[in-house]
């Protein structure tokens, strides 16, 4: 089912994807002013050059992907493949690097082959998420705030070399002291880091108040049931790659997550890709997951206006 309430949708009827940007740049920078959320669709692309090439119509400088919590490769300057999970997999809604100190203002995707079945790229306005969130888990979640716990170089999910794209411990410690993250080297080459973050977020330019934290994707509730018990009994409970927990380092239920997790299904937008596809969202109006897929599918994502948290 496709559903594309509140996301512009601009019909570029067969014009080449960097010529059509050139020329629609304002009316694309005022979609997604307005709604949060462009797709210009109908396009005809010769690839990863026509993207990037749009990309700079429609003024993105792209930004390096640091403290990375999923694997991507970089295939042009800036342009990273979508999260290399496998097709069975499906990524919960998150707004990119909400757990971080400092994240993209804006996010682009780009089909450049869309799956056989499956594999949209749904994505949900976290305003009405936030509304939609029992009261009293927001008021919770924003009383007693997040922490985020990540392990590298178990094995298991990322390295720390992966993450922060060094090989350098010293820049790691630098990196970790400058975006106010508690850290500390383990046995075995291995890394753990600490972020306390609120789970509330104020839009800079509408003043709106948004969910805007990496709740779902990084509690343990969001594996399927197996694998969190192998990981825990495995690798202790603080030792899972990515784990959030309440400010005071106490677990947060399983039901409170799953209440969070229904409010997203509700207010969830998602449609098929279709063959060079653009997407344009703020990443602070509009969270996005991927379902499972079948086929070859290779969608790619670019990020440009950095935001610091204050």
């Amino acid at each position: 089912m496709n559903d594309l309430t509140g996301i512009s949708v601009l019909e570029a009827d067969g014009a080449g994807l960097e010529p059509f940007t050139r020329r629609h740049a304002q009316q694309i920078e005022e979609a997604v002013a307005e709604n949060g959320a462009v797709l210009i669709r109908g396009a005809r692309a010769e690839g990863t050059e026509d993207f990037g090439r749009a990309l700079k119509h429609l003024g993105f400088a792209p930004l390096a992907y640091t403290e990375r919590s999923t694997p991507r490769s970089e295939v042009d300057d800036g342009v990273f493949t979508s999260t290399e999970y496998p097709a069975r997999e499906v990524i919960p809604q998150h707004c990119e690097s909400s757990y971080a100190g400092a994240w993209p203002g804006r996010l682009a995707f780009f089909c450049a082959v869309p799956a056989r079945t499956g594999g949209a790229t749904p994505i949900t306005d976290v305003s009405k998420v936030l509304d939609a969130v029992p009261a009293e888990v927001v008021e919770s979640v924003e009383r007693r705030g997040l922490r985020y716990v990540r392990n590298y170089g178990s094995g298991v999910g990322l390295d720390w070399r992966d993450a922060f794209q060094t090989d350098s411990r010293d820049d790691v410690n630098r990196f970790c002291a400058q975006s106010g993250m508690e850290w500390e080297w383990l046995e075995d080459d291995c890394l753990r880091t600490t972020r306390h973050a609120p789970a509330l977020a104020v839009h800079p330019r509408t003043g709106r108040r948004l969910w805007f934290n990496h709740l779902v994707l990084f509690h343990q509730s969001s594996l399927r049931p197996e694998v969190r018990e192998a990981l825990v009994a495995v690798l202790g409970e603080d030792g899972l790659p990515n784990d959030v927990l309440f400010g005071d380092g106490s677990p947060i239920p399983d039901e409170t997550v799953a209440a969070v997790r229904s409010a997203f299904d509700r207010c969830q937008r998602r449609f098929d890709w279709e063959l060079h596809d653009l997407m344009v969202i703020d990443n602070m109006r509009w969270s996005h997951g991927r379902e499972a897929f079948t086929g070859e599918r290779r969608v790619l994502v670019s990020m440009t206006d950095l935001i610091t948290r204050s």
